[in-house]
């Protein structure tokens, strides 16, 4: 598939805040978490060490030795960093920033990455990544100055700001059987915000009452309190955005988040960026290599540099092309021998498939499932090519509706597959061929009107497909009806696509394949197998939507077939028995 950009889940609300007395016990007892964790992080340098205990290669890169011993010092620059992050938690906890859940979180986070299966190959690939992007950099023309570094290791000894942010949060409406709302839904929880904006600013209404009254976030029980928040945080960044440059406790302007919801922040304390001045004295005092950490951070400037390259090139106008997708969803591990793919619709009694099976087999729902789903299959015997257009129309899988669902589409199931019995014998018996449809099946979410699709491997299946648009078939028919990506709906339509927006072999196909024409099979490893038609080129500006996924992707697409043409060993994981 396609990489697309997906929506920010909206932040959970903290719970209230811990009384005086409660909190002092509730410090004793981060405190002691961060210690115990802080230890286990120590043993996976423990572990580390024993990697690096000779001087042999922990990797190489087009024949560059990465020795153990600089693997060692790396690492140990890595594990003091995680624990200066824990250090920062407990500060944050003892300035009430943080609830003790919280913080206790964010430190079994942070002891996550530093277990020695995690840190390990984390180490290991960001100095091989430095060996890389150092010779693009100067390919690229790009250099890297003592002062950029130094400007760097200030950025990474800086505390960022936080503010302790509130939020009033109206998310539209969605009717039942729907997955996204009416543009008359969308302007109604626009006009509810407004108002709600509006009696806050000059209603004289209080914050909390309007956000306990109108609000659909999560945090509306404790009067829209989200807590402290920084530039990281991982709520919408347009609402990010507009919290950190708003004035304190003056609201914000209504606010229209990726995920299409409208939002209100507040912003009732702020705590200023500080600078670390102990820093480089902290790194010294535990006796590690000044020069390691340098190099670490200079790595880092030249990968930025290099995607800001990149990316401003790719932001250029330059030819774009219309083209239509089938992508084939890579899968998760190898089919079995009977491994098989089916779409289906599915009839579930009250049209419920998740409480279907609490229903006594006797009630009248299930009859009616039945027969709905017979009279489906009646109309797809006369007509399959209609069955993509009825499991968008029809089906009770939520997840199969509408111009973004799956239209039923299914991955591979197999013998060993955790699937409905019935529904599994049913498609697993012998002598099934593509193209057949199934009498209806009962299973404990409904009941199935099954088509089979194909048997691995998807490429073959791809080939075919690709021969049928040479020879004729409508390419949108096909993307409809094959397809695994978002606009299988919508015939496959990516719009026009701009350099750099797409995965580099996708790119490469796209573009050498003449106007009008279909590409070749694309099979990228571990991702999936695509298709392309090219209807059209022109040249042109990308528009905000393609900047944005060209600033979230154009750097990765890029370096990753400059990557991939690297010969890499990774010797350490190998001796050490990890697997990436």
């Amino acid at each position: 598939m396609t990489f697309r950009a997906k929506p920010v889940a909206t932040r959970p609300s903290r719970p209230s805040r811990d009384g005086q007395s409660r909190r002092n016990l509730y410090l004793n007892v981060g405190f002691g978490i961060a210690v115990f964790l802080a230890v286990a992080i120590l043993v996976g340098v423990a572990v580390v060490r024993f990697y690096s205990d000779h001087l042999a290669a922990a990797a190489t890169v087009n024949g560059q030795t990465i020795t153990k011993d600089e693997f060692r010092d790396a690492a140990q620059v890595e594990v003091w960093k995680l624990q200066q992050q824990i250090s920062r938690v407990n500060a944050s906890l003892a300035a009430n920033h943080l609830t003790s859940a919280e913080a206790s979180t964010q430190i079994q986070s942070i002891q996550a990455e530093g277990q020695s299966d995690q840190l390990v190959p984390t180490v290991l690939e960001r100095l091989i990544d430095g060996k890389i992007q150092a010779g693009l950099a100067a390919q690229e023309g790009i250099s890297v100055t003592p002062e950029q570094v130094d400007a760097k290791i200030v950025e990474e000894s800086t505390t960022p700001e936080s503010r302790h942010t509130w939020v009033i949060a109206v998310e539209p409406a969605v009717d039942d059987g729907k997955t996204v709302p009416t543009d008359a839904q969308k302007a109604a929880a626009k006009a509810i915000a407004q108002q709600a904006l509006t009696d806050i600013t000059t209603g004289g209404k209080k914050w909390e009452d309007v956000a306990k009254s109108v609000s659909t976030d999560v945090s509306k029980a404790t009067g829209g309190d989200l807590g402290w928040l920084d530039k990281s945080s991982t709520d919408d960044k347009a609402f990010v955005d507009a919290v950190f440059a708003a004035e304190q406790d003056k609201p914000t302007a209504v606010v229209e988040g990726e995920d299409g919801i409208y939002r209100i922040g507040r912003v009732t304390e702020i705590a200023p960026a500080t600078v670390d001045n102990a820093w480089l004295d902290k790194l010294k005092d535990a006796n590690l290599k000044l020069e390691t950490y340098r190099s670490l951070v200079q790595g880092e400037v030249v990968r930025k540099a290099l995607e800001d390259k990149v990316v401003a090139d790719a932001s250029k106008p330059g030819p774009q092309r219309h083209v239509l997708e089938i992508s084939i969803q890579a899968p998760q591990t190898p089919p079995g021998a009977k491994a098989i793919k089916v779409r289906h619709i599915l009839f579930s009694p009250k049209h419920d498939p998740s409480g279907a099976s609490a229903l006594p087999a006797d009630d009248p729902s299930w009859t009616v499932a039945q027969l709905a789903a017979q009279a489906e299959y009646d109309k797809l015997k006369a007509d399959p090519s209609k069955f993509d257009e009825l499991a968008r129309k029809d089906s009770d899988e939520q997840s199969a509706q509408g111009d973004t669902g799956t239209g039923g589409k299914l991955p591979y199931f197999d013998e060993t597959s955790q699937v409905d019995q019935a529904f599994a014998d049913a498609i697993l018996k012998d002598g099934l061929n593509p193209g057949e449809l199934l009498p209806p099946v009962k299973s404990a979410f409904g009941w199935h009107v099954i088509q089979v699709m194909y048997r691995p491997p998807d490429v073959d299946q791809m080939k075919k497909l690709r021969d049928q648009a040479i020879a004729g078939t409508d390419f949108s028919q096909l993307a409809r009806d094959n397809s695994e990506g978002p606009e299988a709906g919508k015939g496959g339509d990516l719009g026009f696509v701009a350099q750099g927006q797409l995965d580099a072999r996708l790119s490469r196909a796209i573009f050498a394949t003449p106007i009008g024409q279909v590409s070749e099979v694309v099979d990228v490893p571990n991702v999936g197998t695509f298709l392309f038609k090219v209807l059209a080129e022109e040249t042109k500006t990308p528009d905000a939507t393609q900047l944005q996924l060209l600033q979230q992707r154009a750097f990765t697409n890029w370096y990753g077939e400059k990557k991939d043409a690297v010969t890499v060993s990774r010797n350490l994981l190998v001796d050490s028995g990890i697997t990436q």
